[in-house]
């Protein structure tokens, strides 16, 4: 997904400004869907409108003059066009997964528990938004966007599960097997050590 293909489906809603397309973005529950960062919106905006698939509009709101950008046909077309494509298959960028496939025996668990605890937190909290942003009476999902959302709820359901498998397992010291065929936890555990020590006698 670009970015140039997320503010075309941005402006399929409605006419926006740089502003509300940049507040999209950085929606609560965005994330779940795109999860971009956008230092400035504009550039990508002059671009899209220099091949022909925005215009910019004025409208008058609180007393100032808004520059509004909306869809061309071309941009429609576009725009349907990139729905009709198959979608790539999302690529997932998570700091606690890869923190924890990279563990090892001499850290302690209970740091990694606190990172646990500390995604539940923010998990639950973005589970109780999805759950009320459907029925808060002012944003706009249409009917298969909902199906979206059920998605995202189910998501952070099972995510939650499985922190608190995760969590009962290293406090209980009841960890899943693992495989190491070639014993590289020990060579790891090694090489680490006698890093640590050679700096010590330095």
């Amino acid at each position: 997904m670009s970015n140039e293909s997320s503010i075309l489906a941005i402006l399929s809603f409605w006419p926006s400004t740089g502003y509300d397309i940049k507040a999209e973005f950085e929606h609560k529950a965005a994330g779940l869907y795109w999860g971009m960062s956008y230092g400035s919106i504009y550039p990508k905006l002059k671009k899209l409108e220099e091949e022909g698939l925005i215009y910019p509009t004025e409208q008058e709101g609180e007393g100032r003059k808004k520059k509004l950008y909306e869809l061309t046909p071309k941009g429609w077309e576009e725009f349907e066009n990139w729905l009709l494509l198959p979608p790539a298959y999302p690529i997932i960028r998570d700091e606690l997964l890869m923190k924890m496939s990279t563990w090892h025996e001499d850290m302690d668990s209970s740091v990694l528990i606190s990172h646990l605890l500390k995604r539940k937190e923010t998990t639950k909290e973005l589970l109780e938004f999805v759950k009320v942003w459907p029925v808060n009476g002012s944003s706009y999902i249409s009917n298969v966007g909902m199906l979206a959302i059920r998605y995202g709820e189910l998501r952070m359901e099972a995510e939650l599960m499985w922190i608190e498998e995760s969590i009962n397992a290293l406090e209980n010291n009841q960890l899943p097997k693992g495989q190491d065929p070639n014993g590289n936890t020990e060579r790891l555990l090694a090489r680490r050590r006698e890093a640590i020590q050679g700096e010590k006698e330095n």
